[in-house]
């Protein structure tokens, strides 16, 4: 990954600089947590006790109320899967702990779907074994590498895991139990896509199908996360949730309502309640609609991938 600067048509490429101690990483992304993963900041240094010895980088919640935790490392190493399958087993056997993080922190009101827990691993770099190790291991685990330019430049990017989506239909399962205002999942329950889409009727599931394909299809790095009420669809942040419906699909993106404006099917729902995240709704109901809600999608996607 380089990066250039474009000045008088030439390209000026910017130096690639470090961070010297895993904790500058730590601190930046922490206090920036929501901006780059839309992730709320819960803990840091959190310690896993006497019996399963261990301290946390970071935990958070998702904007689906999924928990993750974050560790991060300068460079890959042979430890990082191993270290995250430990804190993600250690986090499923410790739900009450982490349930009452969250009230402490969000308020009571904050829900927590144990559906899929996720592992951010953040990195300079990780290693062909790493992806493919995550790959095999079917865990949340994601592999994110950042690269820091002239000191004041960050990127990341997604380059393994991710394995609650990848714009695949197939699932874990379906869910006996789930979440409920207040209260968590059990975390037995999984939610597939597939689960999702068989809801739509008739038609309408010929255009929720071609509707997952395309929003999946947008960019190697849509990752499709199925929750217990849509699926999310996101990059480093959710930019649209699927929502499905005997005889019609609600799109919730990721984009200033006065996009859809024009558009009869589209509503500015930033004063109306809804499942999901994004502020603009889509309703699709006939074929002829869905060129312009992939149209929609394309742009929120197109404005979270910056």
């Amino acid at each position: 990954m380089d990066l250039f600067k474009i000045s008088s048509h030439k390209l000026l490429p910017l130096k690639r600089s470090a961070f010297k101690l895993e904790r500058e990483i730590q601190r930046l992304l922490e206090a920036n947590l929501g901006e780059v993963f839309g992730i709320r900041f819960l803990a840091t240094e959190f310690s896993t006790g006497d019996k399963h010895p261990g301290r946390i980088d970071s935990l958070g919640l998702d904007e689906n109320g999924t928990p993750v935790i974050i560790e991060y490392k300068l460079s890959s190493n042979q430890a990082v899967i191993n270290q995250a399958l430990y804190y993600l087993d250690w986090l499923v056997d410790h739900r009450g702990d982490f349930e009452l993080l969250v009230q402490k922190k969000l308020g009571a009101g904050a829900t927590v779907d144990w559906t899929a827990p996720r592992v951010l691993c953040v990195a300079e770099d990780f290693s062909h074994y790493d992806t493919y190790a995550v790959k095999t291991i079917g865990a949340n685990i994601e592999l994110w590498k950042y690269r820091v330019f002239a000191g004041e430049y960050l990127a990341v990017e997604m380059v393994g895991g991710g394995s609650a989506g990848k714009g695949s239909k197939k699932g874990a399962g379906s869910a006996k139990s789930g979440a409920t205002k207040g209260k968590s999942a059990d975390v037995s329950a999984a939610y597939s896509v597939e689960e999702h889409l068989a809801k739509a009727k008739g038609e309408v599931r010929a255009i929720v199908d071609e509707l997952f394909e395309y929003v999946s299809g947008l960019g190697d790095d849509v990752v499709a996360s199925p929750v217990k009420l849509y699926i999310a669809f996101r990059t480093t942040r959710n930019f649209c949730c699927l929502e499905v419906h005997g005889k019609h699909i609600f799109l919730y993106l990721a984009l200033d309502p006065a996009t859809g404006v024009g558009c009869d099917f589209c509503r500015d729902v930033r004063q109306i309640g809804h499942f999901g995240t994004g502020d603009l709704e889509v309703r699709v109901e006939r074929a002829d609609q869905v060129p312009k809600a992939k149209d929609l999608a394309k742009l929120a996607y197109e404005k979270a991938a910056g």
